[in-house]
């Protein structure tokens, strides 16, 4: 006889006896009492069970939770960095504008689209072109100084070759003894004045600024300092290693103009 016919009927036995007259019937007891361990053990296993499932509900709700939390989480980062990104955006225009007001004379702002893969070449590419009156020979420069000039033009964009390019060539003064000379690319991507004379007044941390002589940069734009000075080849020059004053590799807008603009106080 299986367990449960056991059960069903100590179940009989008890319900016939409690609508009977009061009799205590032994094997009903009997019964009641062998069951007793198994009834428990059913409960326990019933409490066992509802436990189990309500704690699987509170998991797999949980592990929604989690889900929707990290989502959040993901998307209020995402957020974050979109909100600096556009703060240091408005920083830099902010700077633009405010160098940009400075400027006696037409100036146009372009943004930096594009940049040469190879290190032989220092250049960069605009998003202005011939629609934008843009032509070789242009300078382009940002708030802390000398970018470049402008070398090609197509319909949609225009090259920059960056002062470190090794054919660029920039005449240039020392702005506090006022001795004149080039700055020129350098092969280790920065750049250098040359063609200093030898008894010339230059020393380490002197600011070197455009001469306006090239007619293609303004004057007095601020280009680098120097940072030391050595013997030409030749022995009867000198040459001077500069740091440029823009950090050409985080560039991101540019203004371009021509030599004939003014400002209203010096840029340098």
């Amino acid at each position: 006889m299986s367990a449960l016919s056991l059960l069903l009927l100590s179940v009989l036995l008890l319900s016939y006896s409690v609508r009977s007259r009061p009799y205590r019937d032994p094997l009903a007891g009997a019964v009641l009492v062998g069951f007793s361990p198994l009834l428990g053990a059913a409960q326990w296993v019933s409490r066992s069970v509802s436990d189990a499932w309500y704690g699987y509900l509170f998991l797999v709700g949980a592990q929604r939770e989690n889900l929707h939390l990290r989502s959040r989480v993901a998307t209020l980062e995402a957020e974050m960095v979109r909100l600096a990104e556009l703060e240091q955006s408005n920083r830099r225009l902010a700077e633009l504008l405010r160098f940009r007001a400075l400027v006696d004379g037409p100036v146009r702002g372009a943004r930096v689209v594009g940049r040469d893969p190879l290190a032989l070449f220092r250049s960069f590419v605009i998003d202005l072109g011939r629609p934008d009156d843009m032509r070789p020979g242009l300078a382009v420069v940002a708030p802390g100084g000398v970018v470049g000039r402008v070398t090609d033009v197509s319909g949609v964009a225009s090259r920059v070759m960056l002062l470190t390019d090794n054919d660029s060539g920039i005449d240039a003064i020392v702005q506090r003894s006022r001795a004149p000379g080039i700055v020129q690319g350098a092969r280790d991507g920065g750049c250098q004045m040359n063609y200093l004379e030898r008894d010339v007044d230059v020393v380490a941390g002197d600011r070197v600024v455009t001469s306006g002589l090239d007619g293609i940069f303004p004057k007095g734009l601020l280009i680098g300092t120097i940072a030391e000075i050595a013997l030409e080849h030749r022995g009867l020059l000198l040459s001077a290693r500069l740091v440029p004053s823009v950090d050409l590799d985080e560039l991101e807008e540019v203004l371009v103009v021509d030599a004939t603009v003014g400002f209203d106080e010096p840029p340098s």
